[in-house]
């Protein structure tokens, strides 16, 4: 007898719940990946019998994907505490393996689903889990099972070309421009594409840079430090509606011909926030992050990633309550610097 696909026991698990309410917990600040996984999940659901919601903790930073959930009509909810949750029974996680840090979840609710294109550092449980970080997106596994038969996509509905243009712009974005993407990626683009709403696209995916985001870029690169191929920098204090922008001036930074990894890190209101990226095939993201930063008390990573990016965020604690600002950076570049040294040793110097 031969093994479940994954289409197959991802169906199998939704239809054990129908009639049960579910929310589709997106960690961090949604972007488009998770945004469009978030909608596939929930056209299955719906497909399925099973009564599902977006939620999301961290407010849309980033003025791509606040016009993505404006133009497509995203209902997401966001919480604020856990009472927010206390209505449902059952917990979806796409485009990530843990669940929001910054919030508790009610003890009651349940791990149903984890969908992801990233590596987990340790065992997860599950009804059902699928993790790809062969693929470029998220996104690309969702295309997957709505091609396979489960809740397929048609150009009669108006929901489902919603749906697919999210799925199409966060494979997209995840593989940067598909310069990225491996073939099955490219195979789950060009059947959304097929039923996605272009001139849309075209408006979601229109790059504009605000004038925020161009200020933490010139701090970016006026406290930019080049250690052989290695660049760090620190951008001070960033607005949590601007903390993408912390992830845009890595991205930019990269691009200098003598540079093949990056550190870019600010503080985002009770911590430091920071990215990673890299075009150089010795660099793992997430050994790297983790080898600098370690685990907090609960075994939990302050930074992961993938093969070319990665992020971390280390809580202030009490210190985040210090009015001396000035000092407050000095300390954290310090903490950011001594983490770095673990791997870069020559930044100590």
């Amino acid at each position: 007898m031969e093994p479940k696909s994954p289409r197959d026991t991802l169906e199998e698990v939704l239809r054990s719940v129908q009639g049960e309410p579910l929310v589709i917990l997106i960690s961090g600040h949604p972007d488009p990946d998770a945004i469009g996984s978030a909608m596939a999940h929930q056209r299955i659901c719906e497909f399925l019998g099973v009564p599902a919601t977006i939620a999301h903790v961290l407010p849309l930073s980033h003025r791509e994907n606040r016009a993505l959930v404006k133009l497509l009509h995203v209902d997401m909810l966001q919480v604020t505490s856990r009472d927010d949750l206390a209505r449902f029974k059952y917990l979806s996680l796409v485009d990530t393996h843990t669940h929001e840090p910054s919030i508790e979840l009610p003890a009651d609710l349940k791990l149903l689903s984890v969908v992801d294109h990233h590596r987990s550092p340790r065992p997860i449980s599950a009804p059902f889990i699928e993790m790809r970080p062969d693929i470029g997106a998220t996104c690309t596994l969702y295309t997957g099972y709505l091609q396979q038969g489960l809740a397929p996509l048609s150009s009669e509905r108006r929901e489902d070309i919603r749906v697919a243009t999210a799925l199409v712009f966060g494979i997209q974005t995840d593989t940067d421009d598909f310069s990225l993407a491996t073939p099955t990626d490219f195979l789950a683009a060009a059947y959304a594409k097929a039923y996605c709403d272009t001139d849309l696209l075209a408006r979601v995916g229109r790059r504009t840079m605000g004038a925020s985001t161009m200020d933490i870029l010139g701090r970016a690169l006026e406290d930019l430090r080049v250690v052989r191929d290695f660049a760090f920098a620190g951008v001070g204090f960033v607005p949590a509606g601007d903390r993408d922008s912390i992830a845009t001036a890595a991205d930019f930074i990269l691009r200098r011909e003598d540079i093949d990894t990056v550190v870019v890190y600010g503080i985002v209101e009770d911590r430091i926030d920071g990215s990673l990226r890299t075009r150089s095939a010795a660099i793992d993201p997430a050994n790297f992050l983790q080898t600098a930063f370690g685990k907090d008390r609960a075994g939990r990573p302050y930074g992961g990633g993938r093969a070319d990016k990665g992020g971390f965020q280390i809580p202030l604690g009490m210190l985040a309550e210090c009015e001396d600002t000035e000092a407050l950076w000095r300390i954290s570049q310090q903490v950011v610097r001594s983490a770095i040294a673990k791997v870069i040793p020559e930044i100590a110097k």
